[in-house]
């Protein structure tokens, strides 16, 4: 498609209906869309910014742009092109707007990040061919339950617990610390990489405050040795399959997992939510679950089929390069 037809528009809050219109998001991430529960919340971010592909008045494509790594990263996520659109070349037209020459270029970003889902995600052929290069691989663990279940669980798990945890909820000034710690660094984050809610973060700690939101817990246990450190950290949506509850975990899942999950929890129940919960877990290639599995069914989970994708492929390339 001829792209001087297609033209990229800032998106604003008013935009939203038009957004959503672009395609149905029932039919993203087989139900697990975050956008329509995560769009004003994203929007209101100072390292957020959204754009349109416009033609005519109407919205044919949605880029989700996300700033990081002190400036010199752009992630782009939440993509997506109306039906009517597909195999027309939209995406790619996007994706050069960060090109030089492009709408949204800025020369201080060199870097243009990404994820996908294995095996769904066409990045897997991006990266044979020498496009992107690959920085992180995570696996997927899927569980589900239904609220009052995981309310009740909840309860009686808080009535046997010690109420002196070892874990500890932490704020992004202590998150920091943690990532600019060396001895921790090599055992957390091994490959220089945190992704949450589908964003891949250079592991520094000017980007701790970006990591948390209003929707982000961390927990951390084990801190005074680093081989046994776990870093958990929790993100939640309410999606048109039901409540999507992410649990990263960095480090050795242990028997604290557990107390991981009891204060992930505490958070995640104080908010209104349907009545399914799919729980997805996170963590890198080759981790055991053992400990994560014996966790969640006792807070009344059972394991599931993917929801969508085995793992989590995070790619980079650099922006002066040719798509």
């Amino acid at each position: 498609m001829d792209s001087s037809l297609i033209r990229c528009k800032r998106v604003t809050k008013e935009d939203y209906e038009k957004v959503m219109t672009i395609f149905p998001p029932s039919e993203i991430y087989n139900g697990g869309d975050y956008l329509p529960d995560y769009f004003h919340m994203l929007i209101d971010m100072p390292n957020n910014e959204m754009y349109a592909a416009v033609i005519g008045d109407t919205f044919v494509g949605f880029t989700l742009m996300t700033t990081v790594d002190d400036g010199r990263s752009v992630v782009t996520r939440a993509g997506r092109v109306s039906k009517e659109y597909a195999g027309k070349g939209i995406a790619g037209i996007m994706l050069k707007w960060v090109e030089i020459g492009g709408p949204l270029y800025r020369p201080e970003v060199i870097w243009h990040k990404t994820t996908g889902s294995r095996p769904h995600s066409p990045l897997l052929q991006l990266i044979s061919k020498g496009t992107y290069n690959k920085t992180l691989e995570q696996d997927f663990r899927f569980y589900d339950t239904h609220k009052r279940t995981l309310q009740n669980k909840y309860s009686s798990v808080i009535r046997k617990e010690n109420p002196s945890l070892k874990s500890e909820s932490i704020d992004e000034k202590m998150l920091g610390e943690i990532i600019a710690s060396t001895d921790h660094k090599q055992y957390l984050f091994p490959e220089d990489e945190i992704v949450v809610d589908q964003v891949p973060y250079r592991a520094i700690k000017s980007n701790a405050p970006l990591i948390i939101s209003k929707r982000t817990t961390v927990v951390v246990s084990d801190l005074n040795c680093p081989q046994r450190t776990l870093l958990s950290i929790s993100n939640f949506w309410q999606a048109p399959i039901g409540m999507v509850f992410n649990f990263n975990a960095y480090g050795c899942l242990s028997e604290n997992t557990n107390e991981h999950l009891i204060l992930h929890f505490s958070k995640f129940l104080c908010r209104p939510m349907s009545e399914y919960i799919l729980f997805r877990g996170i963590s890198s290639q080759g981790t055991s679950w053992t400990f994560l599995d014996s966790a969640v069914e006792e807070f009344g989970f059972n394991r599931r089929t993917e929801l969508y994708g085995t793992g989590l492929t995070s790619v980079r390339r650099r922006i002066t390069s040719k798509l």
